[in-house]
């Protein structure tokens, strides 16, 4: 089974490739990257959530034949994940077994915090500080701080201005939802994403903060693979 796996704002897909040598016999973890970053570094920035829905899809599109897959996505991934299996199913193309969203409150509920993306760069940079994730060294040195604040700024404007689109029909997989037990994220908004999906939905609480993917990576890799080798299961 193929696992596309999307980050969260300002990170490349590169954050997952860690993960590659603990996954269980049968899955095979692919990292989409998104324009401006990584391999792509350099290319046009998205206008829109939209553009990036378009793009993302466009980067998976010839897989979805290819056998069983599930997504996973962290923070603004999650609403990637979220808008990219809602244009699946639209496109009536091969859906998802499993997503797994991590990170992110249920697409429907308003956020309670400040917009950043039009924030002075002092203080849009004081809020990445404070929620953490940002390595101290890119953030003492000048030279990647500058090639890497317009990614940061583009990804929050994209999620700040995002706009939930009610569907007609539910997610018809299982989903799993992922949190930081120090995260900001209120328990009943996680268990929002219920609301979303018309089969099962389990919520799993780890040790961390909104970054805990990046300090946890054992146990949420283990959560992926006891999930998915029983989706495989239940194939056969």
């Amino acid at each position: 089974m193929k696992l596309f796996c999307f980050p969260y704002a300002g990170a490349s897909a590169m954050i997952y490739n860690k993960w590659k040598a603990h996954m269980a016999e049968g899955i095979e973890l692919i990292p989409i990257e998104l324009a401006g970053r990584g391999k792509y570094f350099g290319t046009p920035f998205y206008d829109s959530f939209e553009d990036m829905i378009e793009d993302v899809y466009r980067k998976i599109e010839s897989q979805l034949d290819e056998g069983p897959y599930s997504i996973f996505g962290h923070s603004m991934g999650s609403w990637i994940a979220y808008d990219l299996a809602h244009k699946i199913s639209e496109l009536k193309r091969p859906e998802p077994e499993h997503i797994f969203f991590s990170g992110r409150r249920a697409p429907h509920i308003e956020s309670r915090r400040t917009k950043y993306y039009d924030l002075p760069d002092d203080e849009f940079l004081d809020e990445i500080i404070r929620l953490g994730g940002t390595p101290k060294e890119l953030l003492e040195n000048k030279e990647l701080l500058t090639l890497f604040l317009p990614v940061l700024r583009t990804d929050f404007r994209l999620v700040d201005l995002y706009q939930y689109e009610e569907r007609l029909g539910k997610l018809s997989c299982n989903i799993s939802v992922l949190s930081g037990e120090e995260d900001a994220i209120s328990l009943p908004d996680l268990h929002a994403w219920e609301q979303h999906c018309s089969a099962d939905c389990t919520v799993h609480m780890l040790p961390g903060g909104h970054f805990f993917i990046n300090e946890q990576t054992v146990q949420v890799t283990d959560i992926l693979n006891r999930t998915l080798t029983r989706t495989l299961a239940r194939q056969y």
